[in-house]
């Protein structure tokens, strides 16, 4: 009976994979090569060859213009990101656009069959499970659609907090600078040598990033551009902070206590969302004070990304797709009997919240009237605290290591 119900697992595994590789990428895919735009990697593209040409990456109206000339699009958005990620661009200077989103694809393809291994040599996570999150988990087909670099950082940090390797979390916080987090669980394990490799990773790449970005672009990221994320000024991002389908803690609170403006959090929000990273990070460091096996430590890893994904300001659909590493750590606990019954009943229902279409939960919202209208567009961050939850909790049932 056990061998014909691993049969059975590995077909419907198979099929999953299978419809990933039919009903998601390829027409993901399309979409990409029917996009004249590039959506967001336009971003990263104009910015890197700006900055090869001796030009600011933090200067929009530079990128737009490059934009307009091409033929692209008549506006970029602001590339608000670590100097260091250009380093990682340069392979697209010479290319056009179109040419560069395509290839960008293709990279986030291999980022995905690489977390794939990741996961399953970490901690074993069983094939239905990655098939089932692969071929369901529609925020993953939105960051690879939208050209973000959402999974390449979730690589790069999976294999650092995997192998204990600071210069792989140090690559992850230079792409995008909340991976950082990480840092305070190896602090709290007393993990301080790797924290240093970390810390003198990240210094050594921002050297080596002096010949494509100069010392003062680099400190003006840090001093200005930075600081003002906290208040939600991403600079000069024009996306107010209130649009639907933002699922961050901000966000919720800017529900109950607006900015003085669309792109603003009021003073007394900003002071309760850093005071909540905070907490919430203490927590989880004094949690991750004990080791445990390898799925326990990929369920607190899990707890962490969680946070990660929804303390900046701005959380929308394709940075869900970091929440790849909780979904599947859950799933193998859930398997490996680490929850009972109504924790997977929860579970289960957060992870259709989360790979709901956000056109679908829209839709529902819309034909509900208030409160559960707002109660249902606020679905996905209710399940991203159970998902997170959820992931605290089995690593504490989890075996010492």
């Amino acid at each position: 009976m056990k061998a014909l119900i691993r049969m059975l697992l590995a077909l419907i595994a198979a099929g999953l994979f299978a419809f990933y590789v039919q009903g998601v990428a390829q027409p993901t895919l399309a979409k990409i090569e029917q996009s004249v735009s590039g959506r967001d990697y336009a971003t990263y593209h104009y910015a890197v060859q700006e900055a090869w040409d001796g030009g600011d990456p933090y200067d929009t109206r530079a990128l737009s213009r490059r934009a307009r000339a091409e033929g692209t699009r008549k506006t970029v958005h602001p590339y608000f990101y670590p100097p260091p990620f250009l380093m990682g661009m340069t392979w697209a200077v010479d290319l056009p656009l179109a040419t560069g989103y395509r290839a960008w694809f293709w990279i986030n393809q291999a980022c995905i069959v690489g977390l794939l291994l990741v996961f399953r040599f970490w901690f074993r996570a069983p094939w239905i499970v990655l098939a089932g999150v692969l071929a369901i988990f529609t925020p993953l087909a939105d960051s690879v659609k939208m050209g973000q670099a959402n999974l390449l950082v979730l690589l790069l940090a999976s294999v650092g907090i995997w192998r204990t390797r600071g210069e792989a979390l140090a690559l992850a916080a230079l792409a995008k600078m909340s991976p950082a987090l990480f840092l305070a669980w190896w602090v709290a394990r007393g993990w301080l040598g790797a924290v240093a490799v970390a810390v003198l990773a990240a210094v050594g790449i921002s050297l080596l990033n002096l010949g494509l970005v100069p010392i003062e672009t680099q400190l003006r990221f840090y001093t200005e551009i930075l600081p003002g994320f906290g208040s939600g000024n991403y600079h000069g991002l024009k996306v107010p902070i209130d649009l639907p389908g933002n699922h961050s803690v901000a966000d919720v609170l800017n529900l109950w206590r607006p900015g003085p403006n669309a792109h603003a959090l009021d003073p007394l929000v900003q002071k309760l969302n850093l005071g909540f990273i905070g907490v919430a990070t203490v927590v989880l460091a004094l949690v991750a004070r004990t080791r445990r096996d390898p799925l326990g430590e990929a369920l607190l890893a899990g707890a962490f990304t969680v946070l990660i994904v929804i303390s900046p300001v701005y959380t929308y659909e394709h940075h869900l797709a970091m929440l790849m590493l909780p979904l599947v750590a859950v799933g193998a606990a859930a398997m490996g009997g680490r929850f009972g019954q109504g924790w997977v009943l929860a579970l289960v229902l957060a992870f259709g919240m989360l790979s709901m279409p956000w056109g679908t939960v829209k839709a529902l919202a819309a034909a509900q009237e208030a409160p559960l209208g707002r109660l249902i567009l606020e679905g996905k961050f209710i399940a991203e605290l159970v998902l997170g939850l959820g992931c605290v909790v089995a690593a504490r049932r989890s075996l010492p290591g």
